[in-house]
């Protein structure tokens, strides 16, 4: 890969320890040379704007999982990459820990890394025929009960094809990213992340389709809220939107991939999934 030259530095604002180390990365970057390199809060607007702007052609992401999907989400729509640092619990999506992050540095601007090209969705909220919203996710998108115990009635329609009516407590289209995340913690597949697919996964779904069901990035999914409970929809895991009779979420894949920086070999994937689903670092705690 080629040296890039113009670097952001971004971190979760809610890390200290992020803060302070985004000013000893950019200063090793400066004592390299590097054209342009500069810190910014992960929310900083002026960061959003000169990134939309053009003026970085690579970021460095400091924090766990949830600052790389920001971040991902952020370079998308401009083809920047990412380079993750994890200071997280978790760090599935992030290579380099945070003892590792000067031997990187020297690995990145010697050209010595890949890109991971990574599927997103697109979500969009119609009521009748007003849009209300649009996301863009790089993990899923869980349609649930909102405040009642009851399960929700979804129809689910693929290329305007009626596939299935869900009594159920929620349903996940995800994308291969997001195969290892709430998909998996419900019983769906785990998909390489490079893998241009969508996993329509039911959450304890009463007296009809139960399995998870893998749809190609070609497909577009209509999910319609029928009957007469509460529910919404969250994307990433954020707050996104209450779902009222007869809402309809139209899904397909983004014409935005997420790009990841990636030292290491494809292997990597697999190496992680050993490591992390066998002892699961979110625990915490003692061990006999």
């Amino acid at each position: 890969m080629n040296q890039p030259k113009r670097i952001a530095v971004t971190w979760h604002p809610s890390l200290e320890e992020a803060h302070a180390m985004s000013a000893d990365i950019v200063n090793v970057l400066k004592e390299r040379s590097v054209e342009r390199a500069e810190s910014f809060s992960l929310n900083d607007q002026k960061f959003r704007k000169a990134l939309r702007d053009g003026q970085f052609d690579l970021m460095i992401a400091l924090g766990g999982d949830g600052t790389m999907l920001r971040a991902g989400k952020l370079g998308a729509p401009v083809n920047v990459p990412v380079m993750g640092v994890n200071l997280g619990h978790f760090g599935f999506l992030v290579e380099t820990q945070r003892n590792e992050w000067r031997e990187r540095i020297d690995d990145l601007l010697a050209g010595r890394w890949e890109t991971d090209k990574r599927m997103m969705i697109r979500a969009e909220h119609f009521r009748g025929e007003k849009k209300l919203h649009t996301w863009e996710v790089l993990n899923d998108i869980v349609l649930a009960r909102a405040l009642s115990i009851r399960p929700v009635h979804l129809i689910v329609h693929v290329n305007e094809i009626e596939l299935a009516e869900y009594v159920a407590d929620g349903l996940i289209l995800s994308t291969a990213t997001g195969s290892t995340s709430y998909s998996q913690s419900v019983g769906g597949p785990i998909l390489r992340p490079d893998m241009r697919n969508m996993l329509l996964t039911p959450i304890s779904p009463n007296l009809c389709v139960d399995r998870c069901l893998v749809l190609p990035d070609t497909d577009l999914v209509t999910f319609i809220l029928g009957g007469s409970v509460e529910a919404l929809i969250s994307p990433d895991g954020y707050e996104g939107a209450e779902l009222e009779f007869g809402d309809r979420i139209l899904a397909r894949a983004s014409e935005h991939s997420a790009l990841f920086v990636r030292f290491q070999d494809k292997g990597v994937f697999y190496r992680n999934i050993t490591r992390y689903m066998q002892r699961n670092p979110t625990i915490g705690g003692r061990r006999p």
